[in-house]
């Protein structure tokens, strides 16, 4: 295994050019496993409205898909809004955080007599549906809804 040396890094010549559009992962539906999950706090961009989020990271296993992004590894990302009681903690009233039931419940995770951590999230496999958000010239792929196997 060779040293990484960063000098010799910045001055290598790379011939040709680079890509500067990503293809997104085609709409449909597909076999997926959550890769990753972490929460993040958002603001509007007017700033008046805030919260926080989990951001779901899940690895396709489709391989028309990897061959027709040319990518051993595709991936698509879920974001659910949460909602919080004042405490800060997730607010289990009715009609209250209906995106993560729906994700728990096709992750078999929405067992009332279990208790559930987010760190529960990675490796479970669902069907997961991707659709396309436009901003701009992007395309984005997003998962939009998810169902148990």
């Amino acid at each position: 295994m060779s040293i990484f040396n960063a000098e010799q890094f910045l001055d290598m010549e790379i011939e040709g050019s680079n890509d500067t559009v990503a293809i997104p992962v085609p709409m449909g539906d597909y076999v997926a496993v959550v890769t990753d999950a972490k929460t993040r706090q958002w603001s509007s961009k007017d700033g008046l409205k805030s919260g926080i989020a989990l951001d779901l990271i899940w690895e396709i296993d489709d391989a028309e898909v990897k061959e027709l992004l040319g990518r051993d590894k595709v991936t698509c990302k879920q974001g659910i809004m949460l909602d919080l009681t004042e405490s800060g903690s997730i607010d289990m009233g009715r009609g209250k955080n209906l995106g993560l039931g729906r994700l728990r419940e096709a992750l078999d995770l929405n067992d009332p007599s279990r208790s559930f951590t987010f760190s529960m999230l990675p490796g479970r496999t669902a069907r997961v549906k991707v659709s396309h958000r436009i901003s701009g010239e992007d395309i984005f792929a997003e998962i939009k809804h998810v169902t148990a196997i």
